[in-house]
């Protein structure tokens, strides 16, 4: 039987430095859109749900616009970041993590423009949970190990769950795993901590400096993919 060549392709987007990139970006845009959005978060829908909960409580409808124009942003990045890498993988495209990113760029340089109001805010958060949906979609996983880049509960206990391990177990690798998400929960601590400085001093145009670490990114995950030529029988 003759042998087959296939391509067997090294992801750029799996890695770590992909991982530390848009977990600082992560991080600062929870920063940015309470900062400088009339206290939202981006990322961490969680929190605009519960904040949701409590104006519902109060009677106060009018405010529940705020929150739920964000949730519902996210929910439509979840789904468009599902049909592209439909429509990409039915037509055999390549570039679906990056182009999810420059989907991403794109957003956040529109939000840049937006200037800060009560209005506008509504608008600038919602594309920023959109953003942010997309790219908790398309980035589930870096080496090897489900990664959060944009909320920090989940990393945070996977990392407590797996220093436990390596202790009882003396599992050396399970000690690897641990550091890796302390790692990424520190990283969204300063990503947090650069945004709030940032914001404070840039306003509006702050949210750019996420946007440039995403298109580090896409330089990250072109220069780290390989693809090798492999034989099958």
């Amino acid at each position: 039987m003759e042998a087959q060549t296939y391509m067997k392709v090294k992801q750029g987007s799996r890695t770590l430095e992909a991982a530390v990139l848009l977990t600082l970006a992560g991080g600062y845009l929870d920063s940015y859109t309470y900062v400088d959005r009339g206290g939202v978060f981006a990322n961490a829908q969680t929190g605009n749900i519960i904040k949701l909960g409590l104006r519902i409580a109060d009677g106060n409808l009018e405010e529940c616009l705020t929150y739920l124009v964000p949730i519902s942003a996210f929910i439509i990045g979840v789904l468009a970041a599902l049909f592209v890498e439909r429509w990409m993988q039915k037509r055999d495209l390549h570039y679906i993590r990056r182009s999810a990113l420059m989907i991403e760029i794109i957003a956040l340089g529109i939000v840049s423009l937006i200037p800060a109001g009560e209005h506008t805010n509504m608008l600038a958060n919602a594309l920023v949970s959109f953003a942010c949906a997309i790219q908790m979609e398309a980035f589930p996983v870096f080496i090897g190990q489900p990664i959060a880049t944009t909320v920090s509960t989940g990393n945070l206990r996977k990392g407590v769950d797996s220093l436990f391990k390596a202790i009882v177990d003396r599992d050396a690798a399970k000690l690897r795993t641990a550091l890796v998400y302390f790692l990424i929960v520190v990283l969204f601590i300063t990503g947090v901590t650069a945004g709030c400085i940032l914001t404070r001093r840039f306003g509006n145009y702050s949210v750019l400096v996420p946007a440039a670490l995403m298109a580090l990114t896409v330089i990250v995950i072109t220069v780290r993919t390989e693809h090798t030529a492999e034989q099958k029988q």
